[in-house]
């Protein structure tokens, strides 16, 4: 292929995932994301119950 960056096969991507990639750099990249994911879960979570409870409200009927 013309202009193609490939610089090898996907058995060369796999070697280099097994020696860059430890049990601690994975949960380094898990850790990071951890604080984000305990803002976003309760606020999805409270968005859903007021998004019903406007969509009842405009019938007279709210629900929990």
């Amino acid at each position: 292929m013309e202009g193609s960056t490939s610089t090898g096969t996907m058995a060369t991507v796999v070697t280099a995932l097994k020696t860059n990639l430890t049990v601690g750099t994975f949960f380094g990249v898990i850790a990071e994301c951890v604080p984000f994911l305990t803002i976003m879960v309760p606020v999805s979570l409270g968005y859903g119950v007021l998004r019903r409870m406007v969509k009842g409200a405009g019938r007279g009927r709210v629900s929990f």
